[in-house]
């Protein structure tokens, strides 16, 4: 008879000659989508940046494929769950169908949501330097005080600029009454560069976009025709005590001081296995610790803050539900073009 000692020795040595398992991603090329045509916007930024961190844990060969939001949302819904095809993106993943751009075929629950990657909290308006109005609560006032004037407000449909202008209309509306209110226009606006031109041409009086991708034109000595004014931040920026944040204006959104960054998450196919979103798990937990990593992102002042996949997506679907409330105060947008 053998042992108990011996057994477990024999035990031992079989498990630590047993071939590890082998890494999904090791060696592979990985294909990652964007909801956005543009390298020049956050969708990109941030999803480039990761890329390089992903590329560095998961070891695979990677590239960001910015195809815009209908290619992108149709990849996720076609291809192999394997993951060696996944989309990072941010908000408008869920807000499109809320808004009714998407249908429910793009839920949420059609799609198996990865880990947080990092946070955007500087989605804005912003208005020629020369704008009578240095915010959007000074906007409301010089609307309040003339019954005749308008302003108009570019903004995609169906998108984090279109709830920007949700939100925006909806404290309006309660603080100085529906009147008021309908004194704002809605202009349909496209990339950031369709928005300034839109702005530049006074074809709009105040455009959505992002803080960096604005931040050149809020410079010294940027040519007058050129030279914008930040009148509205949905979060605060590190290190900019100085802008006009929704929250710290009074903006309100279900009744509490309005805060919104962009959440960027990992979305894959529906299907693909536990053990690829580990693994994209662990990979993102080293991408968090990694200081250059964070170094990285605040440059381009984003937060590096990550989620794992169960925290994250607990996360996504309560932001998502507070913001179906929201919009369900919210008019039909295009009745105010």
């Amino acid at each position: 008879m053998f042992n108990k000692r011996f057994i477990a020795s024999i035990l031992v040595l079989v498990l630590c000659c047993a071939p590890a398992a082998a890494a999904v991603y090791e060696g592979q090329r990985v294909r990652i989508v964007i909801g956005s045509t543009a390298v020049s916007g956050d969708s990109y930024m941030v999803a480039d940046i990761v890329n390089r961190y992903l590329q560095k844990y998961l070891k695979c060969s990677s590239k960001v494929d910015p195809i815009g939001a209908n290619e992108a949302f149709a990849t996720i819904r076609t291809a192999a769950p394997d993951g060696m095809t996944f989309m990072i993106f941010h908000d408008m993943t869920y807000l499109g169908v809320l808004f009714g751009s998407y249908g429910p075929e793009y839920d949420l629950e059609n799609m198996v949501i990865g880990p947080r990657v990092g946070q955007n909290p500087g989605s804005c308006f912003a208005a020629k330097k020369n704008a009578p109005y240095k915010d959007l609560k000074e906007l409301a006032e010089w609307l309040k005080a003339d019954s005749s004037r308008t302003v108009r407000l570019s903004v995609e449909l169906g998108s984090v600029s279109n709830l920007g202008f949700v939100i925006y209309y909806v404290w309006l509306k309660d603080t100085y009454g529906e009147n008021v209110a309908n004194q704002m226009r809605f202009v349909l606006g496209g990339s950031t560069d369709t928005k300034l031109q839109q702005l530049w041409d006074n074809n709009a009086d105040v455009i959505f976009g992002d803080y960096s991708s604005f931040l050149q034109y809020t410079a010294d000595g940027v040519d007058e025709q050129l030279a914008l004014k930040y009148v509205g931040i949905m979060d605060k920026v590190p290190g900019r005590d100085d802008l006009p944040v929704y929250g710290n204006m009074g903006i309100t959104m279900d009744g509490k001081p309005a805060y919104f960054s962009k959440d960027f998450l990992i979305y894959l196919p529906k299907g693909t296995p536990d053990e690829v979103v580990k693994e994209l798990d662990e990979a993102v937990a080293k991408m968090q610790a990694d200081p250059q990593y964070q170094e990285d992102m605040a440059k381009m002042t984003y937060a590096g803050n990550t989620l794992p996949s169960k925290e994250a997506k607990e996360f996504i679907y309560a932001k998502r539900a507070a913001i179906k409330k929201v919009l369900s105060e919210a008019p039909n947008i295009e009745d105010l073009e």
